[in-house]
């Protein structure tokens, strides 16, 4: 697959999660207090990261292997909520977030929750990520992106798992294309940035293709927070 330039689009992402999306999210991802459409979806990705926990102890258990002899990447980190449970669990941890006050955030956290020394945070671009990884995981990043890049950000990142990749993405559903519709008549203060629906089958196809097999495939809804959970298992031997 030939690689596409999705350079601008990357810097329009970066600039809204480096300001004004800094600060909404943040609000969102921790404890302040938010209005009645914010806290479905802080709600929605609270159940949508517990799941991802759930998945991940189950994947460890099956292998054996002590977590300290784990490695994971944390594609699109944010405020490092799942960089943190990975450290807690005594995974070593490769948190890469595209925004810069993401990254500082998301550390400043780890050193409050004593796990600064398990998580190496880096500001920068997912698909300059090098290395391969035990665990993959890459939460409400992909939404972001329209197929063609969606296709060439899961290539990257399935080639950097060798076990398991974890990964949300927002489902092509007309229910939720009528609640976006909706959202866009909303103050531009409540609103979450746009993202791009894909159909399941092209999904399982284009892990498929990167020589990955899906595992399970949870919906995870509340309110605005409407993603697919996805896990995919490294089948390349």
């Amino acid at each position: 697959m030939a690689m596409i330039d999705i350079t601008r689009h990357k810097n329009t992402l970066r600039d809204y999660f480096d300001r004004d999306g800094f600060r909404r999210w943040s609000a969102i991802y921790g404890d302040a207090e938010v209005s009645r459409i914010r806290r479905t979806i802080r709600v929605g990705h609270a159940r949508m990261l517990a799941r991802a926990e759930t998945w991940l102890l189950e994947w460890i258990g099956a292998t054996g292997r002590a977590p300290s002899s784990l490695s994971a990447l944390d594609a699109g980190c944010g405020t490092g909520l799942f960089s943190i449970m990975l450290a807690q669990h005594g995974i070593n941890v490769t948190a890469v977030d595209i925004a810069p006050q993401m990254v500082a955030a998301a550390a400043e956290r780890a050193q409050t929750a004593g796990v600064a020394q398990r998580i190496t945070f880096t500001a920068g671009d997912i698909e300059d990520v090098a290395g391969v990884f035990d665990v993959v995981a890459c939460f409400d990043v992909l939404i972001h992106y329209p197929q063609p890049a969606f296709d060439q950000l899961l290539r990257h990142l399935a080639q950097r798992a060798r076990g398991m990749l974890l990964f949300t993405y927002a489902p092509y559903e007309p229910f939720l294309a009528a609640m976006h519709w909706i959202g866009g008549f909303f103050p531009r203060a409540h609103r979450r940035t746009e993202i791009q629906m894909i159909r399941e089958n092209d999904v399982r196809r284009l892990v498929a293709g990167h020589g990955l097999r899906v595992g399970r495939i949870e919906p995870i809804r509340s309110g605005f927070y409407h993603v697919n959970l996805v896990e995919a298992r490294d089948v390349r031997g």
